[in-house]
């Protein structure tokens, strides 16, 4: 190792300011750890000085030397050398500049022997640069607020094996003041760092029964400039040794649970907990994942034999179904007698890991699941420490995925009968080979009243899609909030035991609280909670929309909750298309004024029948079924004609004699669309300007396939060519025309909700190009000379052949309260002015 000799670095900062001074010092010697007696300084980090300007000090420019020279960094040194010289030390070794980081291999071996040299360190100093009073602080103080209320270098992470490794270790304040020592102040130091007091003064083999998990919990709570730094800072605890790969993230601190498993039979480094549940790899992602594992002690073959015995009889396992005591059944005894005899017997297997690219290889006793033969609990051969509640063996719940087991959190459901030893293997790598389910999240529609969508909790979204394990559970909280009008929501998208499920969570503590006052993600948090108790009720209380291939059936469930003390509902439509496709669609919509309370929910569906009937299909973002942009929820009625409009699918009607204009709403109870009204004649009626730009129809170019170029003629009533060598043909002279799927539109329509429940609207319309496009009024036929004829009598030319009919989910509600049978004026003047 390099270290600097004290006495050179003294002298040349007292040399340094005389004209004379232009020799060379050789502040840095390489000097054996194991042979030489040297001091260490323990330090948190600020403007430093490193290898390359410690030791090039005296060839700098005069302005840049002293630059270096006024760095608080600079300054620590030499006070760090005066204290070492004062203590009688002749060496002192500093990490930041007694390492040369340019080199990687240097950098690489000094974090893999840092440990080493710390504890061969006659003395550790440690620098605490935020505590002025002469004396150790004995409790928190508002002062320390950024770090827990103690000291910052109590809360970094190189910091836990600075405190733990060394023999001595004193304690010094910013001036320089000696305050207190390792040993003298333990019962402080464990009451802050959760270390036992055997640890802090007798060193990592001081303890008894210390395992992965105890060791884990010390580090949670601490932080590290860089991520791979909270893995890189526990070699030395755990002693093993890995390369540095500085930009791996995460994948750091899975490497060194791998590098402790092939040199450790440890099983409690599968006993982490997280604050909030993540399915998949067997492996923590953060040594904060270990935090309440401080009381968690490994255990030899022969005490696991018995606390499984233990174990068993407290839960039941195996219990018959007897009017006799459980505990003095025969056949119950011997069978306990024989799995204590077991475990015993195969204490090797017990305390071998193996680890390859299929994962840990692991032998362990598990428990079935009642309701999936692909779930088990596993016992694990570690206990929480004697005197500390809850007692007992820690259990894992795992879900089979293929060859390999994911970890899961709390499900319930586990036989009453007795543990099975198994060889299993565990996922050890987040990647893993299962099914992930794509929430597909369209909410632009929840935006038109205010609303905004703050985030998801507990991971990001990317983009609009949502993903979810396919394991047992996950959990996604999505919250939308309104912050002028003080209303908030969340929208719970989870999974469960094969079952997605969505939910609609209200804000009920803002008629008291400000939204400003509680973060949307601190009632993401409270939500998660909540929804994560539930997961099982709510999965198993939901419609199966499970789409059934050989008849293409899909159920889609439509969930309303009323904001409470609100005009508002929050509307969530929920459908599944194929194996791993969730589609949700999240609205706000003006509350008809049924519901009771914030709970008062509805919830219907929509049946999606075989490919030759009418279908109802609910258009939803990058629909497969349909590409038309619909102006906000909607059952679009589709048959069996089917055209491209702009390159995507549509499914259309052909008429049957009557005249369709886009815009036109009436009733299609029977499959035959009848007439009431068209909505741009009423918008006109109401003093709505329909030829506002906002209102114009979306045009787009028809084309289709060769297996519909029959269904159209031309201008001269002939049929249009088929050309063999074409799979795409333009049709002659038809455009497609479209209601606008914009902010306005949308706000129109759920304008009309209680005037027009139960009605259909026309949608898309394909005429031919000559033929005027008339909003609100009725194509007729001309004369020769291109006047309107006196007669109605109705002509191809003049027809709209094909048009699609939908059911706007807006439209779909029960008639609103009498207090509110004025609202649509209401809404009509505050969203269209």
């Amino acid at each position: 190792m390099k270290l600097l000799d004290v006495k050179t670095v003294l002298d040349r900062e007292k040399n340094i300011q005389k004209p004379e001074s232009n020799s060379e010092y050789e502040v840095m010697k390489y000097r054996d750890d194991e042979t030489t007696k040297y001091a260490i300084l323990s330090h948190r980090w600020g403007i430093e000085v490193d290898y390359e300007e410690m030791t090039g000090l005296m060839k700098m420019e005069g302005r840049k030397r002293d630059e270096v020279r006024q760095r608080d960094g600079y300054q620590k040194i030499i006070k760090s050398c005066e204290q070492a010289m004062k203590d009688g030390y002749e060496w002192l070794w500093i990490d930041t500049c007694c390492i040369d980081k340019r080199s990687s291999s240097e950098l690489s071996e000094a974090i893999n022997s840092m440990y080493r040299w710390y504890r061969n360190a006659h003395v550790c100093h440690a620098y605490l640069h935020d505590v002025d009073e002469s004396t150790f602080p004995t409790r928190p103080a508002n002062k320390f607020s950024k770090s827990n209320g103690w000291p910052e270098w109590f809360m970094r992470g190189w910091t836990l094996q600075e405190l733990v490794a060394p023999k001595q270790l004193e304690f010094f304040n910013k001036n320089w003041v000696r305050i207190g020592n390792k040993r003298r102040l333990a019962p402080m130091l464990e009451d802050i760092t959760r270390i036992p007091i055997e640890v802090l003064r007798d060193g990592l083999g001081g303890a008894k029964n210390l395992g992965v998990a105890q060791i884990m919990s010390w580090a949670a709570d601490r932080k590290t400039t860089r991520v791979e730094d909270r893995a890189y800072s526990l070699l030395g605890l755990f002693d093993v040794s890995m390369p540095m790969l500085y930009g791996e993230g995460k994948k750091a601190f899975h490497r060194l649970q791998l590098e402790i498993i092939r040199t450790s039979s440890d099983q409690s480094i599968f006993a982490w907990d997280p604050r909030t549940p993540r399915p998949g790899s067997v492996l923590a992602d953060d040594p904060s994942d270990f935090r309440d594992c401080r009381h968690i002690e490994p255990l030899g073959p022969g005490e696991f034999a018995d606390r499984l015995v233990e174990y068993i009889e407290d839960n039941e396992l195996g219990k018959q179904h007897t009017s006799r005591k459980f505990s003095i059944n025969p056949i119950h005894r011997h069978r306990l007698a024989q799995l204590r005899l077991r475990a015993r017997t195969l204490s090797q297997q017990l305390r071998t890991f193996s680890v390859s690219n299929a994962g840990i290889q692991v032998w362990l006793p598990v428990v079935p699941y009642d309701d999936s033969p692909s779930h088990c609990r596993a016992i694990l051969a570690c206990s929480r420490i004697k005197g500390y509640h809850p007692h007992g063996l820690i259990t894992i719940d795992l879900a089979s995925s293929g060859s390999s087991f994911d970890r899961i959190f709390d499900s319930t459901g586990v036989h009453k009968t007795y543990p099975e030893f198994r060889t299993l293997h565990l996922t050890h790598h987040q990647d893993v080979n299962h099914i992930h389910h794509h929430f597909t999240l369209d909410d632009k529609n929840a935006m038109y009243y205010g609303f905004t969508h703050c985030g998801t909790f507990p991971r990001e979204s990317v983009g609009n899609m949502v993903t979810l394990s396919s394991l047992t559970d996950d959990l996604v909280i999505v919250v939308y909030a309104n912050d002028d009008a003080r209303y908030r929501f969340a929208v719970a998208l989870g999974y469960y035991l094969g079952q997605g499920w969505v939910h609609i969570v209200c804000d009920e503590r803002l008629e008291k609280q400000e939204v400003n006052g509680t973060p949307w993600l601190d009632f993401a948090k409270l939500t998660y909670d909540r929804m994560w108790k539930a997961r099982a009720e709510l999965a198993q209380s939901m419609p199966n929309p499970i789409e059934v291939y050989a008849t293409y059936d899909t159920n889609t469930v439509i969930k309303h909750a009323h904001l409470p003390r609100s005009i508002w509902a929050a509307r969530v439509l929920w459908g599944r298309w194929g194996t791993d496709k969730f589609q949700v669609t999240v609205d706000v919509d003006q509350c008809a004024g049924c519901c009771h309370g914030p709970h008062g929910w509805t919830t219907t569906s929509v049946r999606r029948f075989s490919f030759m009937r009418v279908k109802l299909m609910t258009v939803l973002p990058q629909d497969d079924w349909d590409g038309l942009d619909v102006p906000g929820l909607m059952s679009v009625v589709s048959h069996s004609h089917r055209l491209k409009l702009d390159g995507w699918w549509v499914w259309l009607d052909k008429h049957a004699g009557q005249k369709i204009v886009l815009g036109d709403y009436g009733d299609y109870s029977d499959g035959n669309f009848k007439c009431d009204g068209n909505i741009f004649e009423d918008m006109r009626a109401l003093g709505i300007d329909s030829m506002d730009p906002v209102y114009h129809p979306v045009v787009s170019r028809v084309s289709g396939d060769q297996f519909y170029w029959h269904e159209f003629r031309d201008q001269n009533d002939h049929d249009l060519p088929y050309d063999d060598d074409r799979k795409e043909l333009e049709l002659n002279r038809l455009k497609g025309y479209s209601l606008p799927a914009n902010q306005h539109f949308v706000l129109l329509l759920k304008a009309y909700c209680t005037r027009l429940a139960g009605k259909y609207l026309v949608i898309t319309i394909i005429q031919h190009s000559d033929v005027p496009l008339r909003i609100g009024c009725r194509a007729k036929r001309r004369d020769s000379g291109g006047e309107l004829a006196p007669n109605n009598v109705n002509h191809f030319a003049d027809l709209t052949p094909f048009y699609t009919v939908a059911s706007p989910q807006a439209w779909r509600r029960d008639p609103a309260c009498t207090r509110r049978r004025e609202l649509f004026k209401t809404i009509r003047y505050v969203h269209y002015n």
